[in-house]
């Protein structure tokens, strides 16, 4: 079996998160040195310098001050870090990417055509403030949830109110696996959970900050639905919040030996390995299944991720077969770039909302490797977060059916794929009595005493902004109608 191992430059590379502009944004970026972005400046001499904070290791967005006119002129002391740019579009500008802790200040001066001058402080934080709603987990919806810091951190106003932020499920910045972070300034650090799984178990610890007014992480995202070693939806446990629509398929480079669609009958065999010989091939061949004389290798994520778990749950697989490769579980979901999958005689699963992402919403990776810090650079037009690290592996046909339809950017997820392999994507949140759908609420002593029905609720930010269905459908996913609706 092909078993090249993965380099660990490309282990540090691709996983860094894009800095890039509004994917709205009408005109192209211009990348100077830091940020700005959404109140008009004064249009003459220079204001009084203003403050705004960050914390470390998160990827978000910071939005800064606007030009009355022009393009701004932004500069930093010291320079900004390879892990943060500034995307500069029309009279905006705006911060993206992850920030180290140190240096814990930079000077920012924005100059406007006109001569009205603005000068920020950007303070980084150690760690988030504990009031944060913090977020863990999933790697297939980590995108989305960055984006959602930036953009609902975006409509408050106050410093001291509740700001949304993700830890993504890799570094972001060296893409390093099950690294310690601390996900609030009063907690106690741990392994940043990698996927699904892992992101729920370490919400269900309920660890609590020093003082005991918050929990440390007060949401898990998760690209499965509940499982059977998940807490109960019941005082105590947790409730899977609805936010947003998916699918899952199996997935080849664009030089295969695989036939152009397989049924989930098919599916099963080959994740068994127990794909019958037919032909004189031998057995576990692709030819058996239409394809070409080659042996399958089919390949599967690391064991915390939901999209196996959905996948394996969807094709009936409780116990995959000797010939699955996992390369000591170490590969990541929804990447097509690992030197490991280069192969044509290769299959591997796919999220079809990030592959359209990656493929039509993100920048382009300086490389065909996706290594570099970061991997890809800004581009006009394109999410804020993310690298398109597909490759060339295309989501495949299920019983004949494609799993997308349009062409382009316009491409989106075909509802008419088999049901089956349509999915959920959840907010996992402390079960709350006090509420009616048992998302914690603003009421005194909700658990995790974070008010996140104000973000996942039916009627909160993530479910009824504008912004926020933008966002899904920019990030290749289908909004729902049963948007927050709890289970």
């Amino acid at each position: 079996m092909h078993t090249v191992r993965r380099t660990q430059a490309l282990r540090r590379g691709r996983h860094v998160r894009t800095l890039t502009a509004s994917a709205t944004a009408a005109a192209a970026l211009v990348l100077t040195g830091l940020t700005a972005a959404a109140q008009a400046l004064p249009t003459t001499s220079a204001r009084a310098t203003s403050t705004k904070s960050v914390p470390a290791g998160v990827a978000t967005a910071v939005n800064l001050t606007a030009c009355p006119s022009g393009t701004p002129t932004v500069t930093s002391v010291p320079a900004q870090p390879n892990s943060a740019h500034v995307a500069v579009s029309g009279t905006k500008s705006k911060l993206i990417g992850v920030w180290p802790t140190s240096p814990t200040s930079y000077a920012i001066t924005i100059k406007c055509s006109g001569g009205a001058t603005e000068n920020v402080t950007l303070t980084i934080q150690a760690a988030p403030p504990e009031n944060s709603a913090i977020g863990l987990g999933a790697q297939t919806q980590q995108s989305l949830l960055d984006q959602f810091s930036a953009d609902y951190n975006a409509t408050l106003t106050s410093s001291t109110q509740s700001h949304l932020y993700n830890w993504d499920a890799i570094n972001p910045v060296n893409g390093s696996q099950n690294d310690t972070i601390t996900v609030k300034s009063t907690c106690v650090s741990f392994p940043r959970p990698n996927g699904s799984s892992a992101g729920i178990k370490q919400l269900a610890t309920f660890a609590q900050t020093s003082d005991k007014k918050s929990f440390c992480d007060n949401f898990a995202n998760s690209s499965r639905p509940r499982g059977g070693s998940d807490p109960g939806d019941v005082p105590g446990g947790v409730t899977f919040v609805n936010l947003a629509g998916d699918a899952v398929s199996w997935a080849t480079p664009a030089t295969t030996d695989a036939p152009a669609s397989l049924t989930p009958t098919q599916l099963n065999e080959i994740y068994t390995c127990t794909v019958p010989a037919t032909g004189g091939n031998p057995a576990n061949n692709w030819a058996d299944l239409g394809g070409k004389n080659a042996p399958i290798q089919p390949f599967l994520p690391q064991s915390n991720s939901g999209t196996l778990t959905f996948f394996l749950a969807a094709i009936g697989v409780t116990t995959v077969g000797p010939c699955v490769s996992t390369d000591n579980n170490t590969l990541e979901e929804n990447e097509g770039v690992n030197p490991v999958l280069q192969t044509p005689e290769a299959i591997w699963i796919y999220s079809v909302g990030d592959y359209i992402a990656q493929r039509f919403h993100s920048p382009a990776c300086t490389n065909s490797g996706c290594t570099g810090t970061p991997p890809c650079a800004p581009a006009g037009g394109k999410d804020d977060f993310g690298c398109n690290v597909h490759g060339t592996y295309v989501p495949k046909d299920i019983n004949g059916i494609a799993p997308t339809t349009g062409t382009g950017a316009a491409t989106k997820i075909n509802t008419s794929f088999p049901s089956t392999f349509l999915r959920t994507l959840f907010a996992v949140v402390p079960y709350d009595p006090n509420t009616s759908d048992h998302i914690p609420g603003s009421e005194s002593g909700a658990p995790g005493g974070v008010n996140l029905e104000a973000i996942f609720g039916a009627s909160g930010w993530a479910c009824t902004n504008s912004t926020a269905k933008t966002d899904i459908k920019n990030y290749g996913f289908v909004t729902l109608g049963t948007c927050g609706a709890t289970s």
